[in-house]
């Protein structure tokens, strides 16, 4: 297979708040409708994995272990599929991404990051912000942190954490780049502050 199809044919997903080494995430979220805490971690593995191939892209919006045991986290992190992009979350340490950067487990990681997703800005950070770059644009904003528990805006935010797919859909998944942009085409392109409204 060529370079350019395996371009054309790699997917990018987003997700965020898997909480591995958590002892008590099934308790406090609605995972505990379909998984016990004995079985969390390789539950989780088999969602990204039965997802995600491995020339897949995936970003990581932060809160990824409990744990701050580096040999516990890559671990884990070597056996998730594609290459992985993570952002800090509040549980995450700067100390653990830069290694696991150094040692060619993830890709890069960052406080936040702007991408496109067809030619739209996405600006992806770990906690919901209320105005983000290009929101009057129609920019999208990525985010997490909350496991679902925020009122949903009318803008174009979307909390892309496990928990909050299981509250859109019913099921427990990665959001994919499609999941993305089929939640935003129902949402509002305005401005909260001095920004004038400007949809290109």
């Amino acid at each position: 297979m060529s370079k350019q199809t395996l371009r054309n044919n790699m997917k990018t997903f987003f997700t965020l708040y898997l909480h591995f080494e958590h002892k008590r995430i099934v308790e406090y979220t609605d995972r505990k409708d379909v998984i016990t805490q004995e079985h969390h971690t390789e539950w989780l593995i088999d969602i990204w994995n039965s997802q995600v191939s491995k020339s897949d892209k995936v970003f990581h919006l932060g809160d990824f272990s409990f744990s701050h045991k580096y040999n516990e986290i890559a671990s884990v992190v070597k056996r998730l599929n594609g290459q992985k992009f993570f952002l800090k979350g509040n549980h995450d340490r700067s100390e653990v991404l830069d290694r696991l950067k150094d040692e060619h487990l993830i890709q890069d990681w960052w406080q936040y990051k702007e991408i496109k997703i067809q030619g739209t800005t996405a600006c992806l950070f770990h906690f919901p912000i209320v105005s983000w770059h290009k929101r009057g644009y129609g920019s999208f904003c990525l985010h997490g942190h909350c496991h679902s528990s925020l009122p949903q805006d009318t803008g174009r935010i979307l909390d892309v954490g496990i928990d909050n797919f299981y509250k859109l859909h019913g099921e427990h998944k990665l959001f994919s780049e499609q999941d993305v942009l089929g939640f935003m085409q129902g949402q509002e392109v305005y401005s909260v502050d001095h920004h004038k409204v400007i949809v290109e």
